[in-house]
């Protein structure tokens, strides 16, 4: 009777042994996988996002501005003027946070990089349309310079479209993150299992003990209980933090949807000016094909009043939201501790039984 006893205290210690390793592998990954995502979506990917929506943004209102500026006739005071300024200086701030926060390096095939190059392109023909404009009788010239700077940006395989190439790639990159974290209502059940058996099994060893040495309850094994309890409440809350994670993609494209209004309604009167501004220059014998079919491409856009105000407060809704999802409350730490600390109690909530038995053969 002795030696079973004993051989089924170490097996039960085994047991419960196996199970804290268990549990402190799987949920140490689960835990770590969703906060590590959360971190990576607010540091990098969702700024990333963000940064192309506000470069193309930028570039659109400073090609309108420049317009504007040679149709009512101020760029021969002022140039493309100082809203056309500080539009390429935040576009040039946005194209940096992009190249520093970038998370479709392989997809983006080096997009950044030739952006910018276009970027400075399109700066270099916007100054060849401002000296141009200046000089007296040279009207024309500036208007063709002008016109292959707003090429630069809108023809196809131009800056926009491949800002918007690289917006989509970057929002693939947030979804491939947010789906390689491993957190899922469906691998709940499989990353509770370890902790759960762990509870049971501790359950079991409390009522052999109860029924073999006539004792209520084993404290130590009591508090390990508490604490893989805990661990499984632990599990459950990183599934919460999954959860913000998807909110941070719904987020994201709210922000999208309201920038992509902004720049529509922006390009489209950009557009419209610089049509106008040719067409004056044509005069009656008319611009050709290449202008009417460029005109009629031109879709009006009214901008809603409150436009940037809603840009900003999507953007700040994402950065919070981002923010919050990352907010892991020392999970990473708490939770194999928790399991340490439950593996510790185990063996020495069981070493005086076993050690009772020490000396049986």
């Amino acid at each position: 009777m002795r030696t079973t006893t004993r051989v089924t205290l170490v097996r039960l210690r085994a047991a419960l042994l196996g199970c804290a390793v268990l549990t402190l592998v799987t949920s140490y990954l689960a835990v770590t996988g969703v906060v590590d995502t959360a971190a990576l979506v607010q540091a990098r990917t969702s700024q990333a996002i963000l940064a192309v929506a506000a470069a193309r943004d930028a570039l659109v209102s400073a090609d309108a501005a420049a317009v504007s500026s040679f149709a009512s006739g101020e760029a021969k005071l002022a140039g493309p003027g100082q809203d056309y300024e500080n539009e390429m200086a935040a576009a040039s701030q946005s194209l940096a946070q992009v190249a520093e926060f970038n998370q479709a390096d392989e997809a983006s095939g080096g997009t950044p990089q030739v952006v910018a190059g276009l970027v400075t392109a399109y700066a270099s023909a916007m100054g060849q349309a401002d000296a141009h404009f200046r000089q007296p009788g040279s009207a024309a010239v500036g208007l063709a310079d002008l016109w292959y700077a707003s090429r630069l940006l809108h023809a196809p395989g131009g800056v926009l479209a491949q800002l918007v190439d690289l917006q989509g790639q970057e929002r693939a990159a947030l979804d491939r993150q947010l789906a390689g974290d491993g957190m899922s209502a469906g691998l709940l059940p499989l990353w509770l299992i370890p902790p759960v058996l762990l509870l049971v099994l501790l359950v079991l060893t409390q009522l052999y003990l109860r029924g073999r040495f006539r004792r209520r309850l084993n404290p130590l094994l009591l508090g390990a209980s508490v604490l893989t309890a805990g661990v499984v409440v632990a599990l459950s809350a990183t599934l919460g933090l999954a959860g913000g994670l998807d909110d941070v993609r719904a987020r994201v494209d709210d922000a999208l949807a309201v920038r992509q209004a902004e720049v529509a309604a922006t390009d489209a009167n950009g557009q419209s000016g610089l049509a106008n501004l040719v067409r004056q220059q044509c005069g009656a014998t008319g611009c050709g094909s290449t202008v009417d079919d460029f005109e009629a491409a031109i879709r009006p856009v009214s901008a809603a009043p409150d436009t940037t105000d809603r840009v900003t407060a999507a953007a700040k809704a994402v950065t919070a939201q981002a923010a919050s999802a990352a907010e892991s409350g020392g999970l990473p730490v708490l939770v194999p501790v928790g399991v340490v600390l439950a593996a510790g109690l185990v063996v020495w909530g069981l070493y005086r039984r076993i050690d009772e038995y020490r000396y049986e053969p």
